[in-house]
C-alpha cells in the first residue's frame, strides 16, 4: 500500500532578530558585557540556517561569556540556540541535553516565558525520535506554564502540539477535540495565521476519519484564509491537501489538477519538501491508472529532492512507495533493494508506519518469490506493529508521564503549605503584636465610619443640589414648550395669511379677467391665476399640517390637478401615481409650478378640436436620494421645431428656470405624444 504524503501545520515559535548579521558582527567591536552576550546571541539565531557552524560558534561564545559574567538570562538563551543547532543537524538527543540545560538556567533567570518555550522545544525533540509519551508530558507542562503567564498564543500552540501527537498515534478523536481548543483560542486573539493552520490540521484529521465532506470544509477555508493573508506556502498546503481528499475519492483527474498547482506554487517558491511532496502523490495517482513509467519518474524525482534536503522521513516513504511500483512492475530485485533501504531508514528514524509498510511490501516480495515461510514472517512483523500504533501500552505510558507530572505538582503544592505552615509558625511566636494589629483594625473601622458618614452627608448635599437643578431645568423645559407652541401658532397663522394673501390677489385677477376682450390677455390672467393657486395649495396644506416645513405630496398634487379647469376638456383623463412622499417646501412650490404649467399646456395644446386624450403624473423617490417626475400625455405632441429650452412660451421658460432652480434635469420625449421627465436631488 502506498503512503500519500499529507501536509501538515506545525507550528513552533520562533523569534527573530530585526538586524542584519553584518550589523550584528559590526556592534560586537563595540560592546561589552551583557550586550555582547545578547548580540552572539542574536548572531546565533540570524546564522541557524543560513551558516549553522558559525551560529553554533557564536552560540559557544555566548556561553562561555554568560557563564564568566554570571548572566543566566543569556546562558540559557546560548543553550537554547545550540538546542537549536543540533535539532538542525537531526542530532536529537544531543538537541534535548542542551534544551534541558536551558530549562534549568531560565529556572534560576526566573524567566517564565523562557520555561514555557524550552518546554515545548523538548517536547518537539521527543516526538522526532518517537517517544510520545515523553513528548505529551512536557508539552502539557509547557500548556500550563503559559497558562499561569497568561500567554493566549502560547497555549493556543500547545493544544495544536498536543493534537498532532494524538492525530500521529491514530487517535482523532483527541487531536480533534485539542485542534478545535486551540482554533478557539487563536479566534480569541485573532491570529489569522493560527487559524488557517487550525482549519488545515482539522481538515486532516476529517479526511483520516474518511469525513470528506468536511475535510474538504475546512481545507477550503483554510486556502481562502491564506489566500487574504498573501501566504502562498499556505496556500499550496491546502491546495495540496485538497488534491489528497480527491485521490480518496478517486477523482484522479481533480487529485491531479490540485497536485499540480500545489507544486507549481512550491517551484515558484523554492520549497523543495512541498515539491517533493507532490511529486510523490502524483506519482501515486500515475500508478494507479496504470501509467506505470509516469510514475517511476515522479518517484525518483521526489527521492531525488527528499536525498537533497535530507528529509528521511520522505526518503523512506517514496523508496517503499518505489518497491510497490516494482513488485507492480515485476522487478522484483529493485523492489527487494528499495523495500530493504526503506525499512533501515524507518528503523533508524522510529517511524513505525513506514516500518509497517516496508514490512508489508516485503512479505509480498516473498510471497511472489515462492518463500511462504519469510512471506508470513514480515506479514507478522507487520500485524504485529498495526496493533501497536496505539496500543494500550503506549496510552498508559501517556497516562504515567501526566500522573508522574500531576504528582510533581502536587509535590510543588506540598512544599508551598510547608513553607505557610512555617510563616504561621513565625507569626504564632509573635503574638504579642495582636494587640497593635486590633487597635489598628479598630482605628481603620472608626475611620471607615467618618468616611461613610462624610459620604453620606456629601451624598445628601449632592442630592439636594441634583434635585434643585432637576427643579429648574424642568421649568426652563416648561417654558421652551410653551414658546415652541406660541411660534408654532404663529407660523400657522404665517401660512393662514400668505394662502389667504394669494387667494385675493386670484380673486382680483379673476375681477380684473372679466373686462378683459383680447382672449389672449385672458388666458394670461388666468394662467397667472392657476398658477397662485398652485402655490396658495402649498400654504393651504402646511397649514392644515402639524409639520410646517413639509407636506404630503401625493394629496397636494391630486389638489392641485382638481383646481385646474379647462372649459371643454371634460373627455380628458387625468391618471395620478405619485407615491406617499413628504418633500419640504423649498422643494414642493417648484416642483408645483412645473406640473402646474406642463399640465395647463397640455389641455390647451395636446389635445385640439376636443379630442379624447389621457394625461399621466408619475412621481417616485429612487434610492431615497433623487425625485423622478414624469408628465406625459398621449395628444399630438410637441412640435419638432420647438426647442422647450429656448422658446418664446412663458410656461416653458417658467418650467426651465424652475427646474434649475430645483438643480435637475429636464429631457422630453416626443415619440408617442409627448414626455417630460425631470429629475432632481431630494
Amino acid at each position: 500500500m502506498k503512503k500519500i504524503i499529507l501536509l501538515i501545520f506545525f507550528l513552533p515559535f520562533v523569534v527573530l532578530a530585526q538586524e542584519s548579521v553584518s550589523d550584528l558582527e559590526l556592534k560586537l567591536n563595540s560592546v561589552t558585557g551583557i550586550e555582547k552576550i545578547d548580540t552572539l546571541n542574536y548572531l546565533s539565531v540570524k546564522l541557524l540556517y543560513e551558516n549553522p557552524p558559525k551560529s553554533l560558534q557564536y552560540a559557544k561564545l555566548a556561553l562561555d561569556l554568560a557563564i564568566l559574567k554570571e548572566y543566566k538570562l543569556g546562558e540559557a538563551e546560548a543553550l537554547e540556540n545550540m538546542g537549536n543547532h543540533y535539532e538542525e543537524q537531526l542530532e536529537y538527543q544531543t538537541s534535548i541535553e542542551y534544551f534541558k540545560q536551558a530549562r534549568d538556567a531560565y529556572l534560576i533567570a526566573n524567566n517564565p516565558a523562557g520555561i514555557a518555550k524550552i518546554l515545548n522545544f523538548i517536547g518537539i525533540m521527543y516526538e522526532a525520535i518517537c517517544d510520545y509519551p515523553q513528548a505529551m508530558g512536557y508539552y502539557k507542562q509547557s500548556y500550563d506554564k503559559y497558562k499561569e503567564i497568561n500567554n493566549i498564543a502560547g497555549t493556543a500552540l500547545l493544544l495544536n502540539n498536543i493534537g498532532y501527537v494524538y492525530e500521529t498515534l491514530s487517535n482523532y478523536k483527541e487531536a480533534l477535540e485539542y485542534y478545535l481548543m486551540s482554533l478557539y483560542q487563536y479566534e480569541q486573539i485573532d491570529d489569522k495565521d493560527g487559524k488557517a493552520s487550525l482549519l488545515n490540521n482539522i481538515g486532516n484529521v476529517y479526511q483520516a476519519l474518511s469525513n470528506y465532506d468536511r475535510a474538504l470544509e475546512y481545507l477550503q477555508k483554510a486556502r481562502d484564509m491564506y489566500l487574504d493573508l498573501g501566504d502562498s506556502a499556505g496556500v499550496a498546503i491546502a491546495i495540496h491537501n485538497i488534491g489528497i481528499i480527491y485521490h480518496d475519492l478517486g477523482d484522479y483527474d481533480k487529485a491531479l489538477e490540485y497536485y499540480f498547482q500545489s507544486m507549481q506554487t512550491d517551484i515558484d517558491r523554492n520549497d523543495k519538501m512541498g515539491i517533493a511532496a507532490s511529486y510523490n502523490n502524483i506519482a501515486i495517482v500515475y500508478d494507479e491508472i496504470d501509467e506505470l513509467n509516469k510514475s517511476l519518474d515522479y518517484y525518483k524525482r521526489s527521492l531525488v529532492l527528499s536525498e537533497e534536503i535530507k528529509d528521511r522521513y520522505s526518503i523512506a516513504n517514496t523508496t517503499n512507495n518505489m518497491g510497490f511500483l516494482f513488485l507492480k512492475m515485476k522487478e522484483l530485485d529493485n523492489a527487494y533493494k528499495y523495500f530493504t533501504k526503506a525499512l533501515n531508514i524507518a528503523q533508524d528514524i522510529c517511524a513505525q508506519e513506514l516500518i509497517k509498510e516496508s514490512y508489508d511490501g516485503l512479505s509480498q516480495y516473498y510471497r511472489d518469490q515462492k518463500d511462504f515461510q519469510k512471506s508470513l514472517k514480515y506479514y507478522v512483523l507487520c500485524e504485529d506493529i498495526e496493533d501497536s500504533l496505539f496500543s494500550l501500552n503506549t496510552q498508559k505510558q501517556i497516562a504515567e508521564i501526566q500522573s508522574q507530572y500531576d504528582l510533581e505538582s502536587k509535590e510543588r503544592e506540598i512544599s508551598l503549605l510547608q513553607k505557610e505552615n512555617e510563616i504561621k509558625k513565625l507569626q504564632l511566636n509573635r503574638q504579642k503584636n495582636l494587640r497593635y494589629f486590633f487597635i489598628a483594625i479598630f482605628i481603620f473601622l472608626v475611620l471607615i465610619i467618618l468616611l461613610m458618614y462624610y459620604a453620606y452627608i456629601t451624598k445628601k448635599r449632592m442630592t439636594t443640589n441634583l434635585l434643585k437643578e432637576i427643579e429648574e431645568r424642568t421649568k426652563i423645559e416648561e417654558q421652551l414648550k410653551l414658546s415652541l407652541k406660541e411660534k408654532n401658532v404663529m407660523l400657522k397663522e404665517i401660512h393662514h395669511r400668505v394662502k389667504n394673501n394669494m387667494q385675493i390677489i386670484s380673486s382680483l385677477l379673476s375681477l380684473q379677467s372679466r373686462y378683459i376682450k383680447d382672449e389672449e390677455s385672458l388666458q394670461i390672467f388666468n394662467d397667472s391665476q392657476d398658477r397662485i393657486r398652485s402655490m396658495a395649495l402649498v400654504h393651504e396644506k402646511l397649514y392644515q399640517s402639524s409639520d410646517f416645513s413639509s407636506i404630503g405630496f401625493s394629496e397636494y398634487v391630486q389638489d392641485l390637478v382638481n383646481n385646474i379647469h379647462q372649459l371643454g376638456l371634460n373627455d380628458i383623463e387625468i391618471d395620478i401615481d405619485v407615491e406617499n412622499i413628504v418633500m419640504d417646501i423649498n422643494k414642493a412650490v417648484p416642483c408645483g409650478l412645473i406640473i402646474n404649467e406642463l399640465i395647463t399646456n397640455a389641455f390647451k395644446h395636446a389635445f385640439p378640436n376636443e379630442q379624447e386624450g389621457k394625461i399621466k403624473i408619475t412621481m417616485k423617490l429612487d434610492d431615497n436620494e433623487t425625485y423622478i417626475l414624469v408628465i406625459s400625455d398621449n395628444g399630438i405632441g410637441l412640435p419638432e421645431d420647438i426647442d422647450f429650452r429656448n422658446t418664446k412660451s412663458l410656461g416653458l421658460q417658467l418650467v426651465t428656470g424652475l427646474v434649475r432652480q430645483l438643480q435637475g434635469n429636464v429631457d422630453v420625449d416626443r415619440t408617442a405624444g409627448t414626455k417630460f421627465t425631470i429629475i432632481f436631488k431630494k
